[in-house]
This record gives structure tokens, C-alpha cells and sequence, in this order.
């Protein structure tokens, strides 16, 4: 059973809690705090919907002095609700240590108090306020998120009649199912540990999206069904929890072996530690209030925009799928795109196109959301979860024209918290044709590759550039594998080509060693210098086969790689010699592919290959 609590031995106690509350509380809306008093109605929540949710205090206030001010209207019932409230947020996590989330819950009780504080209440006790499981930093630093979304669900309960809460109350899956429908909870982690501590038969102890997504996809079960539900991921869960309890039924926990699938990399130093996001391990030493540290959000998660440069062949593409990958597997979300010359600004984050009518006899003008302004959407409902936007070519297409204002919104600075209002945090823009603000969340980063050998395209403006960290991708020829075919040295033939190509051109124009990588063979070798190298090079010649030969073979001479021969204007124009002139000229060609020897191709590189008599 997900219950399986090998970290914190009180998680009994807080599972006892939990079901009185909700008994208690959610379904006959008593008080928890306040005996005997009916708290947990519409009418209480009404006046908290009002005061809290529709009226978000901007200032630079912390969280606790903002939500005195927010209460200031409130009666002592409608405060001790808010007390009530911030108790079910916080009593399923470890992030606040017990005395604290005491001192915070009675702090509200006391902007208003209905009665004596209750120190001595059963359901303040260390224990029950000791936790299950770690929220990471994003639960406090979103907190007044999370307190918004409760408020919201709670309130849409209260409205409901006492059957009807009955029934969502006492099944796992209905009351998962409600809980995924209010809108506000998209995102919110608070679902996952709501889910977990009222039904810990039912939900992992896993209070994070893209945790719960890294252990689907670790364990093949992930579809892309499980973004638009996270009850049929949990569902998904439990299916391979009831498998892995079968094969070791001492206990599951993904933070332990022998499952360990969310057990962190090691931590070399102290950055590192409070950068983890879902660590189960106890909390010692003194808490941190996340939640009341004021204007500092946005440097939390350092946003990343980085473009992968470097000549064709030098692993850059290589280099997105390993990262593609590896995010997949961390439980992120992606979007890839390839830019090109025709990829314009609508294509990118959005714009008006022309859509059929549902009937099919007519058509109207709709906003279609490009790839840029959907990942930022996730990113906002998501705000714990990396999203990575991938672009492969990013040059190729006018990025300026591309970008549009966004190259304002990429910098880091200007980025926004993820899920805050405009002008919260950070920079924002109107998009034409849609009329929604929009900022990009720094739970977004940016990873692009850029082939400075295509002739056909312009480089990045400075503007642009600045808004980017850069990363070349050099030839490598000690990564070709195998290195040798017969007697040729392909790590020394690929440095020798490229020496040329630098002395010739320059660093750009050189060729990557993912062309000789899995050449086994002197056919294949053959193919990769007539196919590939060959024509690699006409394109950075612009066809001048003469350059092309002193580039491959280092010589003007004759070759056994091409074949010349001489045009003679006399020959060619007897009796227009005048209007052409006198100067023969050579045409080169390349020569029969099959007649290249091992000798020929070692020759290439100062090497002779030595056959023995």
C-alpha cells in the first residue's frame, strides 16, 4: 500500500487526522479548532472567496503580513476558516517543522480571534504536524497558490449537499476526479497531497507532477492521456505499486531500494541540495518560512536559453535528443521544432488563421496557439515541472522576425514567476490577435542548435545573441569509433581535412566526426568521402572543384579522387578567339568512386600504406 511511510514514523497519526477532518469538517462542516461551531459552510466561504481569492495583495509584503490585511474584513469564524485551511494545506508536507506550522496557524487565528487560541487541541500536536512527505520549495513559494485553490475547492464542496459530499468524500477516485475539476487546481500540488493523505491506500506519497510523471515513464506506463488527467496517472500508479508489491512485498518506496526511482544523484555541494525538489528525507535543523520571503521568486529557477553551435556533423542534433530524453525521463515537458526559411512569427508563438466552420460550409478567423505560447501555458499551470522548448536549426529562419517582443521576454531577468498575475513579477506583453497578457515562466528554458556552415542564411543579430549562452560543438576525431579502417587512421584524416578547411576558410566551415563514426569497412569509407565529404565541400567552395581538390588532397597536382582536363579556346571557338580570348582553362570532375584504393584514401593525410612484396 502507497501508506508505506518508512521516513516519518508519525505518518500514522496524520492519516488519524486527516479522516477526522474530513469527517468532521468537509463533510459536516464543523470546525476544527472552534468546537461546536459550524465553520465549513458556503457562507463563511464566500465572504474568504471575496477577501482572499478575488482581491490578490500586489505589495512586496510577505505572505503571512499580506494575509492579515486580506482577513482585516473577515469575522472571528471566517478567520478561524483560514486558520483551518492553512492547517489541510500544510499538514500533509514536511516543508514547515511542526512548531512552526503551529506558530503560523495560530499567528492567522490571532488576526481575529473567535476564542482562545486551542494550543492543547489534539490535531496540534508535533505529531499530527509532523508530515508525510516533502513538497519541495515550490510548495511554500507558491503557497499563496495553493491556499487560492483551496479555498475554491472547499468552497465548491460547501455548496454541494451533504449526499453529495458524502459521495465525493468517500471514494478515492470520485474525490480525485472533483478535485481535478476545479480550475484553479491546475498545477496546483496541492491535489497530490490532499489525494495522498485522505486516501493513502489509493495515491502515491508523491507530491509533485513531474515526479509522479518520472516514475510512469521510468516504469513504461506514461501516455500523453496522463497530461490532461492526473487521476489516470494515479490510477496508472497504482497498477504498477500493486506489480512492484508483488515482486517485493517487504515495502515499496521510490525513494529507497530496491524501487529507488526517485532516489536524487548525489549532491556535491550545498546548491545542489536545496535545488532538489521532492526529498524524503527528514527535515532537521531550522526551518525556513519560503513562503514569507518577499520579491525574490524569479531568481529561484534560473531560466536557461542556450544555442548549440558548430560546424554539420559535430553531434549538436545528438546533443538535443540526449536532452530531450533526459528530460522526458525527469518527468518534464517538451516541444520540438525545426525553424526554416519560410518559419514566421504566427508559426512560432501564435496568430490569426483561416479555419473551417464545425460544419464544413464556411470559414472563420481563429487564434491558433503556435508551439511557444502552448509550452508557456503548461509552463504557467505547472509551475514545479521544466518545460523545454527545442529548436533544432534556429538560424535558418529570421529569428528577429521569429521572436518578435519575446526576445524581450526570454532574457532571465525579465522572466516571470510561473502561475502570477501580470505585472506581478517580471515582464509582460499583450500578444496581438489574442488579447491575453503574456510572460514567460522561468520554468521554461530554451535549447537550439545553430550550423554556422549554411551559406544560406545570416547569422544572429547582437540582440539576440546576448539573450543566449553559447556552446560550441567542435569536430572531435577522438570520438570516431572504429578509428582505423585497414591501414587508414580516420581521427588523423578527419584532423588533417579540417587543418585545410580552417587555413582555406575558417573554423566554421569544418567537418564533424559523427561522419566517420560506424565506418567498418573501406566501401563504406568510399561512400562517406564521395557522398558526404565530397559534396560538403562543392558547398563550401560554391562548386570550385579546384579548391575542392586542394582542400581533400592538400595538392594542386593530379589525384586519383578527381579527373582534369584542359579546355582550349582555339579548339573550342576556331574563329571567335577575339570575343573569348586565348587562355585555356581546366574542368575538373570527380573520378570513379570504385577505383579508390586504401593507398588513395591514406594518401590524404601524408600517409603511404606499405604493401608487402
Amino acid at each position: 500500500m502507497s501508506r508505506f511511510n518508512p521516513h516519518f514514523e508519525n505518518a500514522a497519526a496524520v492519516f488519524d487526522a486527516a479522516t477526522q477532518f474530513k469527517d468532521r469538517c468537509l463533510l459536516n462542516q464543523r470546525g476544527l479548532l472552534l468546537d461546536n461551531t459550524s465553520v465549513w459552510s458556503s457562507e463563511h466561504f464566500d465572504t474568504l472567496v471575496d477577501q482572499y481569492v478575488r482581491r490578490p495583495d500586489d505589495s512586496e509584503s510577505g505572505f503571512y503580513d499580506k494575509l492579515h490585511g486580506q482577513l482585516s474584513n473577515c469575522s472571528p469564524t471566517e478567520v478561524a476558516l483560514m486558520a483551518e485551511l492553512f492547517w489541510i494545506v500544510q499538514l500533509p508536507t514536511t516543508n514547515l517543522a511542526a512548531p512552526y506550522k503551529r506558530s503560523r496557524i495560530e499567528w492567522i487565528w490571532n488576526a481575529n480571534p473567535p476564542a482562545l487560541f486551542p494550543l492543547g487541541s489534539p490535531f496540534l500536536t508535533d505529531a499530527v504536524l509532523s508530515g508525510l512527505g516533502s513538497g519541495g520549495t515550490g510548495y511554500n513559494l507558491y503557497l499563496w497558490m495553493e491556499v487560492a485553490f483551496a479555498i475554491n475547492a472547499f468552497a465548491d464542496l460547501a455548496g454541494r449537499s451533504h449526499d453529495d459530499r458524502r459521495t465525493i468524500l468517500a471514494d478515492g477516485w470520485t474525490f480525485a476526479d472533483w478535485l481535478e475539476s476545479i480550475p484553479s487546481g491546475k498545477g496546483r500540488q496541492l491535489y497530490h497531497a490532499l489525494c495522498h493523505v485522505f486516501f493513502p491506500d489509493q495515491f502515491e506519497r508523491i507530491f509533485s507532477q513531474s515526479q509522479k510523471t518520472k516514475v510512469a515513464r521510468a516504469h513504461g506506463i506514461w501516455t500523453p492521456d496522463y497530461r490532461s488527467s492526473r487521476p489516470a496517472m494515479d490510477k496508472g500508479l497504482l497498477d504498477v505499486r500493486k506489480r512492484l508489491e508483488h515482486e517485493f512485498p517487504d515495502g515499496v518506496d521510490y525513494y529507497l531500494e530496491p524501487v529507488g526511482t526517485l532516489i536524487p544523484p548525489p549532491k556535491l555541494d550545498k546548491s545542489a541540495a536545496t535545488a532538489q525538489v521532492d526529498e524524503p528525507a527528514p527535515i532537521t535543523g531550522e526551518e525556513v518560512d519560503e513562503a514569507a520571503t518577499p520579491g525574490d521568486a524569479p531568481s529561484r529557477i534560473a531560466p536557461e536559453n542556450i544555442v548549440l553551435f558548430g560546424p554539420p556533423g559535430t553531434g549538436k542534433t545528438f546533443e538535443l535528443e540526449r536532452r530531450r530524453k533526459e528530460i522526458f525521463k525527469a518527468g518534464g515537458e517538451s516541444l520540438f521544432v525545426t525553424f526554416h526559411p519560410s518559419y514566421a512569427y504566427e508559426d512560432f508563438l501564435g496568430g490569426l488563421r483561416p479555419i473551417a466552420t464545425d460544419d464544413g460550409r464556411g470559414i472563420v478567423v481563429k487564434f491558433v496557439k503556435g508551439p511557444f505560447l502552448q509550452l508557456c501555458e503548461k509552463a504557467h499551470q505547472s509551475p514545479n515541472v521544466p518545460h523545454v522548448l527545442f529548436i533544432d536549426e534556429i538560424n535558418r529562419a529570421n529569428v528577429a522576425k521569429v521572436f518578435g517582443e519575446l526576445i524581450t521576454l526570454i532574457e532571465p531577468s525579465k522572466r516571470v514567476v510561473p502561475g502570477s498575475k501580470p505585472n506581478d513579477t517580471g515582464s509582460w506583453v499583450t500578444v496581438p490577435g489574442l488579447g491575453e497578457p503574456l510572460g514567460v515562466p522561468h520554468n521554461l528554458n530554451i535549447v537550439a542548435t545553430m550550423n554556422t556552415a549554411d551559406r544560406s542564411i545570416a547569422m544572429m543579430d547582437v540582440a539576440m545573441r546576448r539573450r543566449f549562452r553559447w556552446q560550441e560543438c567542435q569536430p572531435d576525431p577522438a570520438l570516431i569509433q572504429p578509428k582505423t579502417v585497414g591501414a587508414v587512421d580516420l581521427p588523423r584524416l578527419l584532423q588533417t581535412l579540417n587543418d585545410r578547411l580552417e587555413y582555406l576558410l575558417d573554423r566554421d566551415h569544418r567537418i564533424g566526426h559523427a561522419l566517420f563514426i560506424g565506418i567498418n569497412a573501406l566501401p563504406d569509407l568510399v561512400e562517406v568521402l564521395s557522398e558526404r565529404v565530397i559534396p560538403l565541400l562543392q558547398e563550401y567552395f560554391f562548386d570550385d572543384l579546384e579548391r575542392v581538390r586542394l582542400a581533400l588532397t592538400g595538392s594542386t597536382g593530379e589525384s586519383a579522387f578527381f579527373k582534369s582536363r584542359k579546355l582550349l579556346p582555339a579548339t573550342l571557338f576556331a574563329s571567335a578567339t577575339r570575343a573569348v580570348g586565348t587562355e585555356a582553362r581546366n574542368t575538373f570532375a570527380v573520378s570513379d568512386p570504385a577505383s579508390w584504393t586504401e593507398d588513395d584514401i591514406a594518401g590524404l593525410y601524408g600517409a603511404a600504406v606499405t604493401v608487402a612484396a
